[in-house]
């Protein structure tokens, strides 16, 4: 699947599980995320984001 566009509020799938985006740094194609069972956030590439989650 082909992601489009990353938008902060959505939620999303990586390698590591579910995470929601906080920020998304589009110059550097960098995302800041949530992981579900994690309490500090992580800054991964964009095309670590496997495929977005319906809500």
């Amino acid at each position: 699947m082909e992601i489009n566009e990353i938008r902060p509020g959505m939620t999303c799938l990586t390698r590591e599980g579910t995470a929601y985006v906080l920020e998304v740094d589009r110059q550097s194609l960098l995302v800041l995320l949530q992981r579900e069972y994690e309490t500090i956030p992580v800054q991964v590439r964009s095309d670590e984001i496997l495929a977005p989650l319906s809500l």
